[in-house]
């Protein structure tokens, strides 16, 4: 079966790094039809020059100005828009950051649920149900949500708030979290000496961000094992898990393993 997939924040940290993961995918081949990146006006140039990277997927870029209304209303406008671009759409996946540049509003909330990206990502939902989408990858990626109590005062609570609005459109969904997502991942082992007269050279010793790989297991789901496998399902990355020691008894801060 072909796949059509739409992604929202494409132009973001972990969204080059799905269309990576989905050109190398062997699954890829008569598996994807076509990939639709679904960005505002302002980031059209970007998601072009990100799209001209890999002429062997089928990616269509479409503007659109999804959003919250100017002077802080918590109401996502564009919402018809949104709708019309995720006719025939199989998979929206959502990699809209907490507040995605929306409107630069991001303090003095109480949870992520109320940040711009969160809130644009309700009404994308919403759309993604009226078109007949089969199945939503809300933006999660980082530490499990879906057991959190509504009424905690963690920060990323809004992630579980929106749980319950995908229950309530009766739109199935799939979560994935990565734990951890840093941009750079701390080497096991302690990184060699060095001082201003004789610096490290750049890129030595080398090392790799976790990005890629969280987006080749997002791939590796959808693809390999199906959209109608995976939706209402809860997929965890688990690998080595370690702690930072404060300071070792040599002075030096160590990674011991997390057992």
């Amino acid at each position: 079966m072909s796949t059509t997939i739409a992604i929202f924040g494409a132009t973001g940290p972990l969204g080059k790094f799905v269309l990576q993961a989905i050109a190398d995918s062997p699954q890829r081949r008569g598996t994807v039809k076509e990939i639709r990146i679904l960005t505002r006006p302002q980031s059209v140039d970007k998601a072009n020059t990100l799209a001209r990277q890999y002429p062997m997927l089928s990616i269509t870029v479409h503007p659109l100005s999804y959003g919250i209304l100017p002077g802080g209303e918590e109401t996502v406008t564009g919402s018809k828009e949104i709708e019309d671009a995720l006719r025939t759409v199989d998979v929206v996946l959502s990699l809209v950051g907490d507040d995605s540049g929306l409107t630069g509003r991001s303090n003095d909330v109480k949870h992520v649920g109320l940040l711009p990206g969160f809130l644009a990502q309700d009404g994308i939902a919403r759309a993604a149900k009226k078109a007949g989408v089969k199945l939503f990858v809300p933006s999660e990626f980082g530490a499990p949500t879906h057991s959190m109590s509504l009424d905690s005062d963690n920060y990323i609570v809004g992630k579980r708030i929106h749980h319950d609005l995908l229950r309530e459109l009766e739109l199935p969904c799939l979560l994935i979290y990565a734990g951890m997502f840093p941009e750079v991942e701390p080497s096991v082992t302690p990184l060699p000496a060095f001082t201003a007269e004789d610096p490290i050279p750049l890129g030595s010793p080398p090392f790799e961000t976790t990005r890629y790989h969280v987006a080749a297991y997002i791939v590796e789901l959808l693809l390999h094992r199906g959209v109608e496998t995976v939706a209402n399902t809860v997929h965890v990355i688990r690998g080595v898990r370690r702690d930072i020691a404060l300071v070792s008894e040599a002075g030096r801060t160590e990674w011991v393993p997390d057992v």
